[in-house]
């Protein structure tokens, strides 16, 4: 099932954001077309530091995170296999519908990511940010640490806060 031989080019040839990058490509329903979000997103790089595209995550545990949707999730990736349009098998395909931006909290970028919501027809556009008490801490603190390099490159002296906008289409 897994070509170590390939794994191994493509782990070379790909970041995990361009990996995810072709899972949104792959994906299409309702109002949502991953090309478009993609293509968008390719031409305004300067409005995130990274995305995750998933199913909703709504109970935070105690790292933030949540297993819900992890099985469909699981399944789709184990059965999956692209196929043409005029196939009659068709695969259920990568079952996200939730897409998490992580950008600088600065209301030009801020406004231009939720506009972009506008434009791909999503049916929901929320921002996280440091005011949701379940994920205050992790924002201010985590991505303060970890993340301060990927938002604002070698420009750590500075305080800058982080948002996380998300998209999400039934």
């Amino acid at each position: 099932m897994l070509d170590l031989t390939k794994i191994q080019s493509i782990a070379r040839s790909y970041s995990p954001q361009e990996l995810f990058a072709a899972l949104v490509w792959q994906r299409q329903f309702n109002q949502f077309n991953g090309e478009e979000v993609i293509t968008d997103q390719s031409l305004r790089t300067d409005l995130w530091a990274s995305f995750l595209f998933t199913k909703p995550i709504f109970t935070p545990d105690e790292n933030g995170l949540s297993f819900g949707g992890m099985i469909d999730t699981l399944l789709a990736m184990a059965n999956y296999r692209p196929m043409p349009e005029t196939s009659i098998i068709h695969f259920v395909a990568y079952p996200g519908d939730t897409l998490y931006i992580l950008t600088e909290n600065q209301d030009t970028k801020v406004s231009q990511l939720l506009d972009l919501g506008k434009k791909w027809r999503a049916d929901s556009v929320e921002i996280t940010d440091g005011t949701n008490e379940d994920y205050s801490f992790r924002l201010k603190r985590q991505l303060r640490t970890r993340l301060e390099r990927a938002l604002w490159g070698n420009d750590v002296q500075h305080d800058h806060d982080a948002v996380i906008v998300c998209y999400w289409w039934d």
